[in-house]
């Protein structure tokens, strides 16, 4: 039944009889809000006809029901304000609270995180206050989704297990239902027939809410498809399409094409995995990075690889590198900014504490100012404790610092350094060498099949192989070597002051050693594993790094394409020279 909207009341006039109150048409926004939008904007027009009337606190309401509105776009520029302003201005403490988990929202969706963690922090420590159930349950799930984001997955869960959706009102149990079953399936691997998920489910469509219904529906065809039932999976998603494309809510469209292109793929069927890859591309921004995105990409490169034309295999698979390699820059950015609020957070503790205890001291003299002999003793060991406090604040403080700044440098995982140091310091070394004319070998190696590996013996076993890579590889290295993850698998070694003869002995030793390492993975369990190498040289590709790297990948492109578990060198312009290749070495994962 739809809202008809009342016709614009003038300075002065009563309402017209019959119409709808403003306590109704706001009990009607708060309804609609979630599952019917076009009602909902209804009702907001209703609203705005009747604001003369509307007293302060309705009027706040009505400015964050605008917000609310626009931030299901979340433009930042244009809804922050105005969400700021309902924060700072409107004094209603539910309102200040929908109001910090909508920002909170808006400012993670446009990467604005540090501002996100700063405001979920907030709002973390205003939450025992918090009394209202639906205000309190939208605060809880912006701090799970931040917490989230930051890898945080054990904390969210202690704020999971303080949502009930089955209190909460039909207008917000959907959503709740679905941030809760969203943290669980972030700590552990929930299945696709799993009863929290598909009760989730059952409630959203009952509740009319078809944008929260298809995520947990997609996330349901996502482990369907991993779980290896590639065509339910596919008969789920045609299913839920026409209801995808009728939200238009564009993260789902991209999402179900990118579902479709890895079943289709998974089946053979090779046209179909390309249509839906090259949809979900012409759907997204080229210019940023997502998912999808980057799913869509690798299809590309598996279809082309598959159908034999590996020079359009090689352009998606380098689109593909560049989408991890901003997921992976994403991601780091991410636990900065959370690490970043938090050591303010600490600071600030540490600085209140500090201040506390000099106020205590002020007393304490003020009090014992008659007693001179005793006064002068106390006063002694609590200027020596403040100065050992301050002490030990300043160290701590130095050791944060030293921490940001090898985390700013290093892989967390394996410790080497990260894609963005190593390219700062590979061009400022070879800018130095360029001076000097010394030569210098780019060697860019990829592991075989890791994919094997995290599939067969899961994530956590593929970490402690690369740990492994990184230990073998700076045993055959010299001091002056500079050693790096770019990202995933793939690793680069820049030698310095080395001829091509030297780097072609140190990159064979290496790959030598990594067919011959066995990394244990479990109590019993052990794995073998093998590297494809490719190195440059100066004296063929000069000193920029661009270009080293360019034919150091196309040679890695190479011995990947040639075998795999071999070296091979760029020479210029012929062919590039497979310098080993032997074959007792070749061990597939």
């Amino acid at each position: 039944m739809g809202v008809l909207l009342c016709p614009a009341i003038g300075r002065g006039q009563a309402e017209i009889p019959g119409s709808p109150t403003p306590a109704t048409l706001f009990a009607q926004a708060e309804k609609f809000h979630l599952t019917d939008q076009s009602r909902f904007v209804g009702v907001l027009n209703q609203l705005h006809q009747k604001e003369r009337l509307l007293s302060p606190a309705q009027r706040w309401h009505l400015r964050y029901l605008d917000a609310s509105q626009a931030s299901l776009q979340a433009d930042v520029a244009k809804d922050a304000p105005i969400l700021q302003d309902v924060i700072d201005h409107s004094g209603d403490p539910v309102l200040v609270t929908r109001a910090s988990a909508s920002l909170i929202t808006i400012l993670a969706y446009n990467r604005h995180y540090e501002q996100a963690f700063r405001l979920a922090n907030t709002l973390t420590a205003n939450l025992p206050k918090v009394t209202d159930i639906n205000a309190r349950a939208q605060a809880l799930r912006s701090i799970i989704q931040m917490l989230g984001l930051a890898g945080e997955h054990d904390q969210a869960l202690k704020y999971v297990q303080q949502l009930h959706p089955e209190r909460m009102p039909p207008e917000s149990r959907c959503a709740t239902y679905s941030y809760k079953v969203n943290a669980i399936s972030s700590a552990v691997t929930l299945s696709s027939a799993d009863p929290e998920l598909l009760r989730a489910i059952a409630i959203c469509l009952a509740d009319k809410q078809v944008v929260f219904a298809n995520t947990l529906r997609l996330d349901r065809a996502i482990l369907l498809l991993d779980e290896g039932h590639a065509e339910q999976t596919i008969a789920l998603l045609q299913k839920i399409a026409p209801s995808i494309r009728q939200s238009q809510f564009k993260p789902h469209l991209t999402e179900l094409y990118y579902v479709l292109a890895q079943a289709y793929l998974s089946l053979g069927s090779y046209v179909n995995a390309k249509t839906w890859a090259l949809a979900v591309i012409a759907a997204s921004d080229p210019q940023s990075f997502n998912w999808p995105l980057q799913t869509a990409y690798d299809v590309l490169y598996k279809v082309e690889k598959k159908t034999g034309h590996p020079i359009a295999a090689l352009s998606y698979y380098q689109k593909y590198v560049a989408q991890d390699k901003a997921a992976m820059d994403d991601t780091k950015t991410r636990a900065l900014a959370y690490q970043m609020v938090r050591q303010q957070v600490l600071d600030k503790k540490l600085k209140l504490e500090a201040l506390d205890k000099k106020n205590r001291i002020l007393e304490l003299r003020q009090v014992l100012a008659g007693e001179a002999q005793e006064n002068s003793r106390l006063y002694i060991l609590l200027l020596s404790l403040v100065i050992v406090f301050i002490g030990l604040w300043t160290f701590r403080l130095k050791q944060s610092q030293v921490r940001f700044r090898r985390m700013a440098r290093h892989d967390g995982l394996t410790g080497a350094f990260n894609r963005q140091h190593f390219l700062h310091e590979a061009g400022r070394i070879l800018h130095r060498l360029h001076q000097a004319d010394a030569g210098a070998c780019l060697v860019v190696l990829d592991m075989d099949h890791f994919k094997r590996i995290n599939d067969t013996y899961g994530h956590a076993a593929g970490d402690e192989v690369l740990r492994c890579i990184v230990a073998v590889c700076r045993r055959e290295l010299r001091d002056s070597d500079l050693f790096g993850r770019l990202g995933g698998e793939e690793f680069g070694i820049l030698m310095p002051g080395c001829s091509c003869e030297q780097g072609v002995d140190i990159a064979t030793r290496i790959r030598k050693a990594l067919a011959a390492a066995v990394v244990k993975v479990g109590p019993e369990t052990t794995v073998v594993v093998s590297a494809s190498l490719g190195l440059a040289h100066s004296t063929v590709s000069g000193y920029a790094f661009h270009q080293l790297f360019s034919d150091a990948d196309a040679a890695l492109y190479r011995a990947k394409h040639g075998g795999r578990n071999q070296l091979v060198v760029d020479t210029g312009g012929g062919m590039p020279v497979v310098v080993n290749a032997d074959a007792r070495d070749t061990v597939s994962a």
